[in-house]
């Protein structure tokens, strides 16, 4: 935790960022609905307690951190400008695990298209103009 931790931090003030958004909902662990196998290995998971280790250290260097709730963020599509809500909902985009096909065909990390759609939750104005590129392929990092 503390390495993931450190290297979050880290990455931001190598990308001169002055801001960190993260998304959490209220009692999301009580609500999964997985198999029984992944249901124990994921509510064991401190995400809590890693969030806070993100916002010491942040505080210690002079970022923020924004906490975000992030409902309708995994079936709304940033790349089509969609907005967060109830209304644009629509989870039959999350084709199979790990893809989300935009509105217009353009495939996507699921995970990434979340991502963007949590930060729009808190910076409305944001957009895919000039980053669709860079979203389309996330990297695996290793912190061990």
């Amino acid at each position: 935790m503390h390495k993931a931790s450190k290297y979050l931090i880290d990455y931001a003030l190598e990308n001169d960022f002055n801001t960190i958004v993260i998304g959490n909902n209220k009692n999301w662990k009580q609500e999964s609905s997985m198999s029984k196998r992944v249901n124990q290995s994921f509510v064991g998971i401190p995400h809590m307690r890693f969030i806070e280790m993100v916002q010491y250290k942040a505080q210690n260097t002079g970022l923020n951190v924004i906490l975000t709730e992030e409902s309708y963020t995994s079936g709304t599509s940033f790349l089509d400008n969609e907005e967060p809500i109830k209304t644009n909902y629509d989870k039959s985009r999350r084709v199979q695990r790990g893809l989300f096909v935009s509105n217009n065909g353009i495939k996507i990390n699921a995970d990434v298209n979340g991502a963007y759609q949590i930060m729009r939750k808190v910076f409305p104005k944001v957009n895919a103009d000039g980053i669709q590129d860079v979203a389309l392929h996330p990297i695996r990092v290793s912190v061990a």
